[in-house]
């Protein structure tokens, strides 16, 4: 085989390799909300599984995130800061993979029980309200609405597929509302956000372009990051004292991730024929849709509710542009948009402390046609419980926990040697996952 021959097809091979660069869209584990999105931006919202957070049921500036308008039920200045310790369990069992028939059909070797993919984490939230007057407020917040971490393991058997995943976005928003009178007030602010995103996954360069199957993997590590912006609007309606209806949108950001793709595995002899280089894809985060309702039974019991719509039929495919042209890329992901619906209620057992209580159903973006490792979510259904206490005149503490029940899910996935999966053999994967979540929040009001 020529020297030339040999790079020709090296470079085939990163193609398959080079295909993940747009990959982090997808990549976190996927078990925490639908799709990719972090859903733990509020403890007082959590302790009813964010249930009335639309129409500022959970009474403090946290609710800004879900709806700008909310702003307007703050009297005086706030400041709230919340931690939310995320634990997921998301465990694979009696994984298999084989290589295409047409190369022979033969084990894939290597870890067969990865165990728990994910990585748990604490997810922060900061915001601000300050009071120009009764009816004008202005609000910042601190936010990471979308992300988390997805590990297999180097030698995992599904290697092909996907090996690490790692998104982070951090998303700070300017916001305002005015109240126009005691029944309306509106909202808005801009979303800045940074993404940043690292992927790695391996290509059996020996099976699928030297004719002998396991004897040499490719590694490609991919990075990228930019900047975006999008908005927020928000309306609030109190047609009586003890009722209130929110609605709120949350703009989809549209980020062009740039960086770097590079690989790892071969000979040194051959290192050359892979440099590291350039990579850009894009990546839109969705936009959401909401409406909520607080409602007052007594003076110290309230009940809510919540539905959200978010838009993840934007994710029809991954497009990848790599300096070298002949290694760019196009797979098909055709998402679905889903549904979150959720019940809680609060009860006020005396001035200093409140109780909450909640229930919700998340639907997932994913159906079992287009599932994949990276994405083995499922529907979730959440149970949350938690509590508020008032320290002092200005200081107030809130606690929540959450159970999220997912039911076992499966991958199934088979390489004929067409498209871009090309080679990466075919992969069979059941999984169980749970989460547990822990929220603190502090808030302060002068």
């Amino acid at each position: 085989m020529s020297p030339m021959t040999l790079k020709a097809r090296l470079l085939t091979a990163a193609a398959a390799a080079a295909i993940a660069v747009a990959a982090p869209i997808a990549a976190p584990s996927s078990v925490l909300a639908a799709g990719f999105a972090l859903k733990e931006q509020s403890v007082s919202g959590q302790g009813t599984a964010y249930a009335g957070v639309t129409a500022g049921g959970n009474g403090d500036a946290s609710a800004m995130f879900y709806n700008p308008a909310t702003m307007g039920l703050i009297s005086g200045n706030q400041i709230v800061q919340t931690a939310s310790g995320v634990m997921v369990s998301a465990k694979v069992e009696d994984a298999r993979a084989t290589r295409a028939t047409r190369l022979g059909g033969s084990s894939i070797s290597g870890n067969s029980t990865p165990g728990d993919i994910a990585q748990d984490a604490v997810v922060p939230a900061g915001y601000f309200v300050y009071s120009v007057n009764d009816d004008l407020k202005l609000g910042l917040s601190a936010n990471g609405p979308w992300g988390l971490v997805t590990n297999y393991g180097d030698n995992w058997i599904g290697r092909y597929h996907g090996i690490r995943s790692d998104l982070k976005t951090y998303n700070f928003t300017p916001t305002v509302s005015y109240r126009i009178n005691p029944m309306f007030t509106v909202g808005g602010g801009v979303q800045i956000q940074y993404a940043k995103a690292k992927l790695s996954q391996a290509s059996d360069f020996g099976a699928s372009r030297l004719g002998r199957p396991g004897t040499l993997d490719v590694t490609s590590d991919v990075t990228g990051d930019d900047w975006g912006w999008g908005f927020t609007l928000g309306a609030l309606i109190q047609p009586t004292t003890s009722t209130r209806v929110g609605l709120a949108y949350r703009s989809a950001v549209k980020h062009t991730l740039t960086g770097t793709v590079s690989f790892t595995g071969l000979p040194a002899s051959l290192a050359s024929a892979l440099p590291t280089q350039g990579a850009r894809a894009d990546m839109t985060t969705p936009d959401i849709a909401s409406i909520g309702l607080y409602q007052e039974i007594t003076d110290r019991w309230a009940v809510m509710a919540d539905v959200q719509w978010t838009n993840w039929s934007r994710f029809k495919e991954l497009r990848v542009n790599v300096n070298n042209p002949a290694l760019n890329s196009l797979t098909e992901e055709n998402w679905k948009d889903t549904w979150y619906y959720a019940l809680g209620t609060s009860y006020k057992v005396n001035d200093d402390l409140t109780l909450r209580g909640g229930v919700a159903f998340d639907k997932g973006a994913v159906d079992v046609e287009t599932r994949t490792p990276r994405i083995p979510e499922q529907n979730r259904y959440w149970l949350s419980v938690g509590a508020g206490y008032r320290l002092t005149e200005s200081l107030q503490v809130d606690a929540a926990y959450s159970h999220v029940f997912i039911p076992s899910t499966s991958v199934h996935l088979t390489d004929d040697l067409t498209g871009a999966e090309a080679g990466r053999g075919n992969l069979s994967a059941n999984y169980k996952s749970s989460i547990d979540i822990i929220g603190l929040q502090a808030r302060l009001s002068f």
